[in-house]
């Protein structure tokens, strides 16, 4: 329901990434002033390849394992989706 735009959404993604880019492309700016491309950041755990395959492109990930020691961290990844309006 959220109408405005924004540079970046932040999500601890509990949906599908395909979903969550869907439903908040709407939602992103044209209009750039970041080093990284405007888009979708977020928390995600388990396997991903499947999820962002459609979005193959335009995502990067990062294991937060390399990052934090905690157990919690082993199988979670910061997600970027770069979506282009």
């Amino acid at each position: 329901e959220e109408k405005g735009k924004f540079h970046f959404i932040v999500s601890r993604a509990v949906m599908d990434t395909r979903e969550l880019v869907r439903l908040v492309k709407k939602n992103i700016s044209r209009e750039q002033h970041n080093a990284l491309p405007n888009g979708l950041i977020c928390l995600k755990g388990g396997e991903l390849s499947n999820e962002t395959m459609p979005v193959k492109n335009l995502v990067e990930m990062w294991d937060l394992k390399d990052y934090f020691e905690e157990e919690f961290f082993e199988t979670k990844k910061v997600v970027y989706v770069g979506i282009k309006n």
